[in-house]
């Protein structure tokens, strides 16, 4: 079972949460494409020309197991001798022709050995495609949560300018009733052009993001178009030991099968090897002296591995037989590693942004509200409302970024334990 079961939980919200619980400012562009998480995915892999190339190295691999697997072709040749001599040899009086036909035999099981390692290389290939997608899964999953909290962003200033606005407006009133001084009028059209600034800043940083996920779907503009979805804090962390339990079984390490297949086929091929073919050959012999008699010559050549025994390129397929085993030792380890600060992360991000939503906001809302009513009796002055409206809008803030944090290291938990799909065979 996957162990970070509620990941797959995560992906299903991005498919059904409603927009208006994160954007507010798509109303400002009715035209806009409302594009899920599903949908963003789909175009990436669909434009990614890295995944795409992946069926020519399938035709290539294809093309070698069908070359390993055929036998060496046959070698017909033509001799002469006994010419162009002295006395009896000369001109072609005593002329001997022979045509004739040879054929390598491959013994050990040489053809059968290399056909093993080119379909290994079909499997390591599937191993890479995997890998690939993996990664491509995980950058546009990090970006589709950069866009959606780009967004959020955007609305949260876009609601922290109406509410200076409204505050001018009736700084403006108590100015014309005599109730305030024009300096509080001055506080007031600063923070509405302070939000107007921060508006801007928002929008910057959202056009970055949805710059940054259309180019993972191969588009050089953006285009008009907002995303969809939510981003919920889990109320349990996944179990430590599950995850750890489930990295051998994961992309990055099952594939590892594959290529520790691939290096002992590697060996045996190499051992094979070791063992001479022997050549057949045979065919007519014409005889020009006397009457022109003819003849069969047969024969058979063995190579004589007197020093050549093919013993150093075994050696080098056993070690790199035995590098895979380091190689896969070394990258659990940096998976280790990697999931330990993944979860760190996420464990710290959940906990403080379940302490911002149950104590910090709760807090700070009750103030605002509180210095905003006593400021319409004229118990606090402007400044004393905008510090707490600054306050809040703070909080809410770092709520954000918890969020980002936890989703950023959620996203790199799944990324990490993600398991294979393809059997390793």
């Amino acid at each position: 079972m996957y162990p970070f079961s509620r990941t797959k939980q995560f992906i299903s919200i991005f498919l059904c949460a409603p927009l208006s619980a994160l954007y507010l400012h798509a109303a400002d562009s009715p035209q806009a494409t409302a594009i899920d998480y599903a949908t963003a995915l789909r175009r990436a892999i669909a434009n990614d020309p890295v995944l795409e190339g992946f069926s020519a190295r399938y035709e290539a691999t294809e093309g070698q197991i069908e070359q390993a697997g055929l036998r060496p072709n046959p070698t017909v040749g033509l001799e002469m001798e006994n010419f162009a001599g002295t006395d009896a040899f000369s001109d072609i009086q005593g002329v001997e022709v022979t045509l004739g036909l040879s054929q390598v035999m491959e013994t050990a099981g040489k053809r059968t050995k290399r056909a093993e390692l080119a379909r290994t290389g079909r499997a390591v290939l599937d191993w890479e495609r995997e890998l690939r997608l993996a990664a491509l899964t995980n950058q546009v999953r990090t970006a589709f949560v950069e866009v959606l909290l780009a967004q959020k962003a955007v609305a949260l200033s876009e609601e922290q300018l109406i509410l200076a606005q409204n505050s001018a407006s009736e700084t403006q009133r108590l100015i014309e009733a005599g109730l305030v001084t024009d300096a509080e009028g001055g506080r007031a059209r600063l923070a509405v052009s302070e939000q107007r600034f921060a508006i801007r800043q928002a929008r910057n940083r959202l056009e970055r993001a949805r710059a940054h996920l259309s180019a993972l779907w191969g588009e050089t503009s953006p285009g008009d178009y907002v995303v969809t979805g939510e981003v919920s804090i889990e109320p349990d962390l996944p179990e430590w030991d599950a995850l750890i339990a489930a990295l051998p079984e994961t992309v990055h390490l099952a594939g590892y099968d594959a290529l520790r297949r691939q290096k002992d086929a590697a060996v045996k091929l190499e051992q094979a090897r070791a063992k001479p073919n022997f050549e057949l050959f045979g065919g007519p012999r014409y005889f020009n002296e006397g009457s022109g008699d003819a003849a069969l010559v047969v024969g058979v050549e063995i190579p004589w591995t007197l020093f050549d025994k093919n013993q150093g390129n075994i050696r080098t397929a056993r070690a790199e037989r035995l590098q895979v085993d380091f190689e896969a030792a070394t990258r659990r380890r940096e998976l280790v590693v990697a999931l330990q600060d993944a979860y760190q992360k996420l464990q710290a991000a959940r906990q403080e942004a379940r302490s911002i939503e149950n104590d910090l906001l709760p807090s700070a809302e009750a103030t605002l509200e509180a210095t905003q009513q006593g400021y319409e009796r004229g118990l606090y002055t402007l400044l004393a409302v905008l510090d707490s409206r600054n306050a809040l809008f703070r909080i809410r803030t770092l709520q954000l970024e918890a969020i980002r944090q936890y989703a950023e290291a959620q996203a790199s938990i799944e990324a990490l334990t993600r398991p294979a799909q393809t059997k390793q065979n």
